[in-house]
């Protein structure tokens, strides 16, 4: 009878909630952005692309030995570039080297939403010398309007507190993670470049433009005007630079759009077998560094330290001997005693006490010359200068001067006034 309570309780239930069901299933999808390595290296895809191409590309974590001339190194400008480090890599290219030198968008982040936190930091940056661009005569200026800096502020403060702007309108916008619109339109700057003889369908994004402070020469290329440039190819003696104001076509998210595939393969050579470095930092690590310029010095660091390990080490040294027997006289202790209270600092504790010791003899022994003071008078300090041999001001000095903080004067004070009580 149980089990059919229960069972009937079940299945009044079920018919309950399957009754009172009037909803609907809704599928939503999300980007989450990429994985794996994909997320974490944001020109895997440009690497694979150029290994089909009969390439060797590969990340470098650093420059430590320059690849050879022929070669073609991605490096980026965010951060800064140390001016020796931008020194070698110019050399490099001088000599026929191919340097991309990108200014922003090399940080590994998600490709499928929009970057506000970037956004803001370039509204708000204070433009830093750059070693590479100085170099070469480019200047960079903030690729931000007047009027979408202010809003977008104002909106990034709204959504700060919890506000919405409603009125938004819908055009030319992109839905961040959280469903809200913002215009960034402006900032993709999609055109048609004109590059070494060839057209090309390019959507340059970054916040951020360059300024070529001459005129451009034969062999020479500029998305854009040059005094609003996005891209800008230059010779450099032997060699080339291209300076990207953002690595947005060669991200992963990107490179399949427009012909962004197609211009990597020209910038770095449709004809493979050359070597392709995307340097994910600017210098080396510093035992990498070290090893390599200083690895005699560190060999013979090691060996001294070593040598001196087996020499101190009682497991690998000479043993030392222990003396079970032997015992220390008084005066070392006393000795000890005074060193430790001359580190200390207290140094007026071993003087008053010299100085009673002697008013102890002289109470004890020549009463008709005390007087109960403790203070040396003319009449006690002739005798104990007839006595002592030394000088009637010493004597008085010796009970009368503040405690000396050279050792040497301490010494001499000390001295005397064991002169004096030896002497009475």
């Amino acid at each position: 009878m149980t089990h059919s309570i229960r069972a009937f309780m079940a299945l009044s239930g079920m018919l309950l909630l399957c009754g009172c069901w009037d909803g609907k299933w809704e599928e939503v999808e999300k980007t989450t952005g990429f994985k794996g390595k994909a997320r974490v290296k944001p020109f895997l895809a440009a690497e694979r692309l150029l290994d089909e191409l009969g390439h060797n590309a590969h990340e470098a974590k650093s420059l430590g030995i320059m690849p050879g001339h022929d070669a073609v190194i991605f490096i980026s400008g965010e951060g800064g570039l140390p001016e020796a480090r931008a020194r070698q890599l110019l050399r490099w290219t001088f000599s026929g080297g191919h340097l991309i030198y990108i200014l922003d968008g090399t940080r590994p982040y998600n490709d499928f939403e929009t970057q506000y936190g970037a956004f803001i930091s370039a509204i708000l940056l204070e433009e830093q010398k750059d070693p590479v661009l100085e170099q070469l005569g480019v200047g960079v200026q903030k690729r931000v309007r007047e009027d979408a800096s202010n809003d977008t502020l104002e909106k990034f403060h709204g959504e700060e507190s919890g506000k919405k702007d409603e009125n938004k309108p819908a055009a030319d916008e992109e839905d961040d993670e959280d469903g809200d619109r913002h215009d960034v339109s402006w900032l993709e700057s999609e055109q048609d470049v004109a590059w070494n003889g060839r057209a090309y369908h390019l959507s340059l994004g970054g916040y951020r433009s360059m300024v070529l402070k001459r005129k451009l020469r034969p062999g020479e290329f500029s998305a854009g005007s040059k005094n609003e440039s996005q891209a800008l190819h230059l010779q450099h003696g032997m060699g080339s630079v291209t300076l990207l104001a953002h690595a947005r076509p060669f991200r992963n998210h990107w490179i399949g759009e427009h012909d962004h595939a197609r211009w990597l393969a020209a910038l770095v050579g449709e004809r493979g077998g050359k070597e392709v470095l995307f340097v994910s930092t600017m210098t080396g690590s510093f035992f990498g560094l070290l090893w390599q310029h200083g690895w005699m010095a560190v060999v013979t660091l090691a060996l001294c330290l070593v040598f001196w390990l087996w020499q101190q080490m009682p497991r690998f040294g000479p043993l030392a001997e222990v003396e079970l027997d032997s015992t220390r006289h008084f005066a070392s202790h006393i000795g000890a005693l005074g060193e430790f209270f001359w580190r200390m600092r207290r140094s007026p504790l071993l003087v008053n006490a010299a100085r009673e010791a002697v008013w102890e003899r002289v109470r004890e022994r020549h009463r008709s010359l005390d007087d109960g003071s403790r203070q040396m008078n003319d009449q006690l300090a002739e005798e104990i200068s007839r006595r002592t041999g030394l000088a009637a001001k010493r004597v008085s000095a010796a009970f009368d001067v503040s405690t000396p903080d050279s050792a040497h004067n301490f010494v001499n004070l000390m001295r005397d006034l064991q002169a004096i009580r030896r002497a009475l």
